[in-house]
């Protein structure tokens, strides 16, 4: 039958309802996954366990996107975690000034302005820890007692070349090192080669969880600020999806969806009564049955009259399915059983190729494709 007005408005509910359930998901899962590195996403690549470590120790742990005034705040953080430095010129220069008054920022970003530069690249977590590469001893107090030789970052990290007066720890020998801490002022910068020791697939890695504990949160009761990955705001608090997005795709967005109310309005419009569409012709049985017999008594052969009947049955089933003529019966029977409520096996014994060596198999063999076929019109 043709698609009236409350099937199409049944569709469109369908359609919001859908929307709105992807939107409702989107709305629950917040905070459950999320970019990499960031603080609130409990995927392999998140670092909702380092923030919740953190909060185990005693710290006062704050996960914002956005730069508040460091320096003129009430109460400024004693660390700041950088995971990716995409601050511009107005936000580093906060941060300098903070970093100079006394606070400490850790960054995982090789390319930040805040790093040293690069000396090197390891792509092996071992290789950090290896005792002909990298010394095993710390230069830095927070790590001391900390076997940083078991140190493992996923997929590697940097190594940076040490300013002179640097700390540093995992180091060549050479100058380069994968921990370097520069004092600025009154405070210091900790580089770190990488974020690899911190995303949640690692933390729980060799050493990794305690050197991060060590570097974020030192003691109870230190008030550490962890950045979200990417652009941050300088001011006023998180911005909502509805915000993010510009006032054109708004535009864009409300205008199709005004184009699928007028289409479905126009659907929705009965133009005459329903309209009877043709339906498959079922075979009655006895019309099967005296078909059977007219063939037995022409060929006054079971076998031929049997394999005719297989024959059409293959041909019947294979339009009906969708399967190729040349398919095998075992395939056929298995699409056939899968479609509706028939036993493969009965399907294989009906396809063939068994002899019928008798009008009794013959007899049975016919109410068999007879059953088949019914059920296969009324499932198909």
């Amino acid at each position: 039958m043709k698609h009236g007005p409350r099937d199409l408005l049944i569709g469109a509910s369908v359609v919001l309802a859908t929307l709105l359930g992807v939107w409702l998901v989107g709305q629950t899962t917040q905070g459950r996954s999320g970019p990499a590195l960031s603080p609130t996403s409990d995927d392999r690549l998140g670092t909702s366990a380092l923030v919740a470590l953190a909060g185990e120790l005693g710290t006062d742990v704050e996960v914002t996107d956005k730069l508040p005034a460091l320096t003129t705040g009430d109460d400024p953080p004693d660390i700041v975690l950088l995971f990716l430095d995409l601050l511009d010129e107005d936000q580093t220069k906060l941060v300098v000034d903070w970093v100079d008054a006394g606070g400490t920022l850790v960054v995982t970003d090789p390319a930040s302005s805040f790093a040293p530069g690069r000396a090197g690249v390891f792509d092996r977590p071992s290789d950090l820890g290896a005792p002909t590469r990298l010394r095993q001893d710390c230069e830095i107090d927070p790590l001391a007692g900390i076997d940083v030789s078991a140190v493992r970052p996923r997929h590697g990290g940097v190594l940076y070349h040490s300013p002179v007066g640097s700390d540093t720890c995992l180091d060549d020998g050479s100058g380069s090192a994968y921990v370097v801490v520069t004092g600025e002022g009154d405070g210091n910068v900790v580089a770190v080669g990488g974020a690899g020791i911190m995303v949640n697939a690692a933390l729980a890695k060799g050493e990794n969880a305690p050197v991060a504990a060590a570097l974020l949160a030192p003691q109870p009761g230190t008030r550490l600020l962890v950045l979200e990955p990417g652009p941050l705001a300088t001011t006023g608090g998180g911005r909502t999806l509805g915000e993010l997005i510009s006032p054109g795709v708004k535009a864009a967005l409300l205008q199709l969806v005004l184009a699928f109310v007028v289409y479905a309005l126009w659907r929705a419009k009965r133009l005459g009564r329903p309209v009877l569409e043709p339906q498959p012709v079922a075979v009655a049985g006895s019309e099967l049955v005296a078909a059977t017999g007219g063939l037995l008594d022409r060929s006054r052969s079971p076998q031929h009259a049997g394999e005719l009947l297989r024959r059409d049955l293959r041909a019947f089933l294979s339009d009906r399915l969708g399967v190729p003529r040349d398919a095998q019966l075992g395939v056929l029977a298995a699409v056939a059983a899968e479609r509706t409520s028939l036993d493969e096996p009965m399907l294989g014994w009906a396809l063939g190729p068994e002899p019928v060596l008798d009008d009794g198999q013959l007899v049975t063999l016919a109410r068999t494709i007879d059953r088949i076929r019914e059920e296969v019109l009324t499932h198909v």
